[in-house]
């Protein structure tokens, strides 16, 4: 078509993002989400704020207060205050305003989360990944010792890691830090690993720490993430961040779980103490890496990925296809951590059908 000639040419080679798969009245198992749900105080603020949404979102400094709050709160220091922080429509925006706003070339591992280099690719950007151990291990001198490392400006590191589970220790953390580049500690999981690098922020003015209210909140679907920085760094992204980014329902739903964050610790109690029983019973018939998260990454040989999830999908349970990974040996799926009873259906497929 004529029409093809007006797109950027690099757009050609970029693959959309594919979210995990989801059909009515199955057991969804695919996408890392709490399916606990949130605390009813956010289903009340749904209901009791659904009739302003006429009005533009108002409320974006009440909730890096309150966020600010839970974070101080978490460390047990007074490290934060509103200034340190940035909401974004997702923490998958904060990765956007990152790429806008810092030079390239990035830098990450592999596998890790896919939207740090799918995000560089639009953005026509230079992102590098140096490979994870062949048990998915994260080894700091093998990541730094690389001259692509010393090229890169922008350090990502997802920990814990999506979608292998595994973290990267703090001291490493640190290592890297000290080389004087900007450094992006992914923490989207950091709930069900009680593990931060938060404490850093007032250390290192390079430090970078974004999270999601997706994961253990239980609020997925409205799309709330937060970075926290030191001031200069969240001015600048300031710079960059469409206006009203983040919804006034959102915003409601924020504020109200933040005042519940003992519902939320209870579910995330569940949800750690299954991902250890469950992790048990599939290691007793694939290979389960160590995590940190609220899913487990196992790889399903002799079987291929897509037959696990064909196979489980009949029982009307869906997971999350990898396949097989560039420089890797195996065929990987992950499985996210449901309820109670959803574990309970899973594990007699599991221990039934494999």
């Amino acid at each position: 078509m004529y029409i093809s000639k007006f797109f950027k040419p690099h757009i050609s080679d970029i693959s959309p993002y594919i979210p995990g798969k989801m059909s009515e009245n199955f057991i969804k198992l695919a996408s890392n989400e709490n399916n606990y749900g949130p605390s009813k105080k956010v289903i009340d603020a749904i209901k009791n704020k659904s009739g302003d949404v006429f009005r533009y979102p108002y409320k974006d400094e009440l909730v890096r207060e309150k966020i600010s709050d839970y974070c101080n709160s978490s460390t047990g220091k007074n490290l934060t205050c509103k200034e340190n922080i940035i909401l974004g429509n997702g923490s998958d925006e904060l990765i956007e305003l990152l790429i806008k706003t810092f030079q390239s070339p990035y830098i990450g591992f592999y596998p890790s989360f896919v939207e740090y280099n799918r995000v560089s690719k639009i953005f026509n950007e230079i992102y590098y990944e140096i490979p994870l151990n062949d048990d998915f291990t994260f080894d700091c001198r093998k990541f730094t010792n690389n001259e692509k490392f010393e090229r890169a400006k922008v350090v990502f590191l997802c920990s814990p890691n999506n979608p292998t589970g595994g973290i990267i220790e703090r001291r490493d953390i640190e290592k890297i830090l000290k080389f004087n580049k900007i450094v992006v500690v992914d923490e989207a999981y950091y709930e069900f690993s009680n593990l931060t690098s938060l404490d850093l922020t007032g250390e290192y003015e390079n430090l970078i720490v974004i999270r999601t209210m997706a994961k253990a909140f239980g609020i997925a679907g409205l799309r709330i993430g937060y970075g926290i920085a030191n001031k200069e760094i969240i001015k600048f992204l300031h710079k960059v961040k469409p206006p009203f980014n983040v919804n006034c329902l959102a915003q409601e739903t924020a504020l109200a779980a933040l005042d519940d964050v003992d519902f939320m610790k209870r579910n995330v109690e569940r949800i750690v103490k299954d991902r250890e029983i469950l992790g048990k019973i599939l290691s007793k018939k694939f290979k389960v890496f160590d995590s940190r998260t609220n899913f487990l990454f196992a790889d399903v040989f002799p079987y291929t990925a897509q037959e696990f999830f064909d196979k489980l999908y009949e029982k009307k349970i869906i997971a999350r296809t990898f396949g097989k990974l560039e420089g890797f040996k195996g065929e990987y799926v992950r499985i996210s951590v449901g309820t109670e009873e959803e574990n309970k259906i899973l594990i007699e497929v599991i221990e039934n059908t494999f």
